[in-house]
């Protein structure tokens, strides 16, 4: 399934969908919808809902950035947190910058 926050809040509180066997959970652009103001609904779907515990789910927070916002939300989203760190497109700048 793929929804926006409050689209998907709005179909569960209308009890439409259930997310009791969720086994993966993928928040792209995190840090625009907290930008947005997402962040009671997003807080709701994975705390309050039938979404089962972070153990019991893989979650996965893609942002292109990682403001205090978004690692507070992390910490209520995820067990175990691993970060990466895209600098390939620096390194690509770098040699052309040596290059010249």
């Amino acid at each position: 399934m793929v929804a926006t926050p409050g689209r998907l809040s709005d179909l569960l509180e209308r009890a439409r969908v259930s997310l009791s066997q969720v086994r993966y959970l993928a928040l792209d652009e995190a840090d625009r919808m907290l930008d947005m103001g997402f962040e009671p609904q997003i807080r709701r779907i994975v705390e309050q809902m039938d979404m089962p515990r972070a153990g019991e789910r893989q979650t996965m927070l893609f942002s292109a950035t990682f403001p205090r916002e978004i690692q507070v939300i992390q910490h209520a989203c995820v067990i175990k947190v691993i970060k990466f760190l895209l600098v390939f497109l620096e390194i690509i700048f770098f040699l052309k910058v040596i290059k010249k």
